[in-house]
Formats: structure tokens, C-alpha cells, sequence
């Protein structure tokens, strides 16, 4: 009977770089991705007597990999009360009125985003706040190109007119 050690070592050296190779696809960021693939492996090794035939599947070990990037996004996106309010503008430098009108959409645009429902909500801020392709998000979070368009769609129908309210 093969041991636990053996089975994660097993496990560790055909998956870990096909797994870092996916989360670098969707985080972008290398470090993020090995803070993934890593807390993958770690929260495998510290469930020693949960290791069985199926929890060291492919589809298991990459499914975790795409949620957890998925919660790294979130917990990392940029929220819209830590824009700064220095930002540069061509000609005109924003007055006192300019910066008290910015901050009040802001939170208004911040407090209608939160209103959208959730899946809607996540294809839009990783479209709109982390830029990414319709197909990028389609594949990250297991849904069509065309649903993708359709909340995001609808997510900038619903701002646009509860904004103009």
C-alpha cells in the first residue's frame, strides 16, 4: 500500500506545474499563482487522512486552482474608494466642487455595483476592473462567451439607469 507521503509526492510532481502554468493564466501575476498552486498543495498535505482516489484527480486539482485564483482576484481587486483623487487631468485641475462631485459618484457608482446580482457583479468588475476578455472570464468561470455579454450587458443597463435616477 503506498503511503500518504508518496501519494502527495506523486501528486506534487505531475500537477504542480500544469496547475502554475494555469493560474498564471488567469491571475496574471506569477506570485499570485504560486500562492495558489501552494495553498492548494499545503491544504492537501495538512488533510493527510482526506487524501483519497478522487481528491488527487486532475479536474479536482484545477478546479481549486481556477476558484481559489478567482477569490485572489476578488480579494485583490481594486475597490473604488482607494482611487485616488489626484488623479491628472489635462487642461483643467479638479476644484474643491470637482472632487466633492467625483467622490459622490464614486460611492454612488460603488453602492450600485454592490446591488447587482452576484454573478453579474463578477463578470463585471473582471471585466471592467481587472480587464479581462469575454472569453478570459466565459473560461474562468465555466460559462458561455454570450452569457458573459449578456450581464455584462445587463450590469451597464442596470448602473445606467440607476445612476441617471
Amino acid at each position: 500500500m503506498e503511503t500518504f507521503e508518496a501519494k502527495f509526492e506523486g501528486l506534487f510532481k505531475k500537477y504542480r506545474s500544469g496547475m502554475l502554468h494555469f493560474a498564471i493564466s488567469i491571475t496574471n501575476n506569477i506570485d499570485d499563482a504560486e500562492e495558489v498552486v501552494n495553498d492548494i498543495f499545503v491544504n492537501i498535505w495538512e488533510k493527510k487522512t482526506d487524501l483519497r482516489e478522487e481528491l488527487g484527480t486532475k479536474s479536482y486539482l484545477f478546479r481549486s486552482v481556477k476558484n481559489r485564483c478567482l477569490n485572489k482576484i476578488r480579494a485583490n481587486r481594486l475597490p473604488f474608494e482607494t482611487m485616488t483623487d489626484d488623479i491628472p487631468v489635462a487642461a483643467n485641475m479638479p476644484t474643491g466642487l470637482d472632487k466633492l462631485q467625483f467622490n459622490e459618484t464614486r460611492e454612488k457608482l460603488n453602492y450600485y455595483v454592490d446591488q447587482l446580482p452576484t454573478r453579474c457583479r463578477q463578470v463585471f468588475l473582471l471585466s471592467r476592473v481587472h480587464e479581462l476578455s469575454h472569453k478570459e472570464i466565459a473560461e474562468l468561470m465555466d460559462i458561455t462567451p454570450k452569457t458573459v455579454e449578456n450581464q455584462i450587458g445587463f450590469a451597464l443597463k442596470s448602473l445606467r439607469e440607476w445612476m441617471q435616477s
